[in-house]
């Protein structure tokens, strides 16, 4: 972790009260929802005093780094390339500029301001102008050209396995699926 933040912080509490243990189960039986009910639902309940949007953003980017390094996801997190910033890619810049179909570009909304996320998206789109491969996670549902998923149980669900299946068909897989010894 980089700068200490409270809702990393919370994050990184409910994990350690979990167990690695559990987590790794829970994900090596692609158990996502019960994940997102026992880290997510209970975190984001738990935080107070910060913008909503901001709130669901930072905690699903958090969690989703975490969990795809649990499922060893190649990806990178919080690149800035050609002054554009890039919340997460799969798998990273270098297969994003050879290959732009065998990238994912991952933005989390953290503003209610549609003009604003709509910007951020027209600016992904000049590295990665395939709609598809662009994924929004939001608190809200949009009506948008992009892949979109909500920051609730089924729809974060799906957005795992989204990933869990992109580097699989991509043969991006470490030998391994999960970091944990079965």
């Amino acid at each position: 972790m980089s700068e200490s933040s409270p809702i990393k912080d919370a994050l990184y509490t409910k994990i350690d009260s979990i167990g690695q243990e559990q987590i790794h189960q829970l994900l090596l039986n692609n158990k996502f929802s019960e994940l997102f009910e026992i880290i997510y639902e209970p975190v984001i309940h738990s935080i107070q005093d910060i913008d909503e949007y901001e709130k669901h953003g930072t905690l699903a980017e958090s969690l989703t780094h975490y969990l795809f390094t649990e499922m060893l996801i190649p990806s990178q997190r919080k690149i800035t390339f050609e002054n554009i910033e890039l919340d997460i890619l799969i798998p990273n810049i270098a297969e994003l500029q050879k290959n732009s179909q065998n990238t994912i570009v991952i933005f989390f909304v953290k503003t209610s301001n549609i003009e604003e996320i709509k910007q951020k998206i027209q600016n992904i789109k000049k590295l990665q102008n395939d709609d598809a491969k662009i994924w929004i996670i939001s608190k809200d549902h949009m009506e948008i050209p992009q892949s979109t998923y909500i920051t609730e149980k089924e729809s974060f669900s799906k957005f795992l396995k989204d990933a869990q299946d992109f580097i699989k068909t991509k043969k991006m897989n470490k030998l391994n699926i999960f970091k944990t010894n079965v």
